[in-house]
């Protein structure tokens, strides 16, 4: 009874860009979250950066309120890139812990966002900060739920034999 896959029949011993290459709609798990962090990363920093040039545009508090609103998610969109991206399956035992180590950093963050804006908090717009942070978070949501479920194809991971 065999534990894990021979690496002679394994599909993952070929390689991603063999299975890349091929046209082949198998991929490991990683390599689905891996580019679900890229898109999280592109669209989080695109919405932020939109943000800050229309907060720029309208001037006064709303740039300042949408500095802090994109500032925030940009920072909550790299938390939720780099736990995606991560290389849980090295250490299976800590995978689960994942979605709880993004969101113990997610509410650092927002702490931190509210201790120190505090000082700011007459000199920016309420609703351009929270319109900018929202975006943001929408957005990553958005494409982080659209990318796994779209690019939900089938998946390779060991499995024992049963012989």
């Amino acid at each position: 009874m065999s534990t894990g896959g021979n690496r002679a029949t394994d599909p993952r011993a070929a390689g991603s860009k063999k299975r890349a290459s091929s046209g082949s709609a198998v991929r490991t798990h990683q390599e689905v979250f891996r580019l679900t962090a890229v898109r999280v990363g592109l669209v989080g920093g695109a919405l932020a950066a939109l943000g800050l040039a229309a907060g720029h545009l309208a001037g006064g508090r709303a740039w300042v309120g949408a500095a802090w609103g994109a500032g925030a998610g940009a920072l909550l969109t790299a938390i939720t890139a780099a736990v995606l991206a991560a290389p849980w399956d090295r250490v299976p035992r800590l995978g689960s812990s994942g979605a709880m180590l993004s969101f113990i950093g997610k509410i650092i963050v927002m702490i931190g966002v509210v201790v120190l804006a505090r000082p700011y908090k007459s000199a920016m717009s309420p609703v351009w900060f929270l319109g900018t942070l929202a975006a943001v978070l929408l957005g990553v949501a958005a494409i982080e739920i659209v990318s796994l479920a779209n690019r939900r194809s089938l998946t390779v991971d060991s499995r024992s034999d049963d012989g």
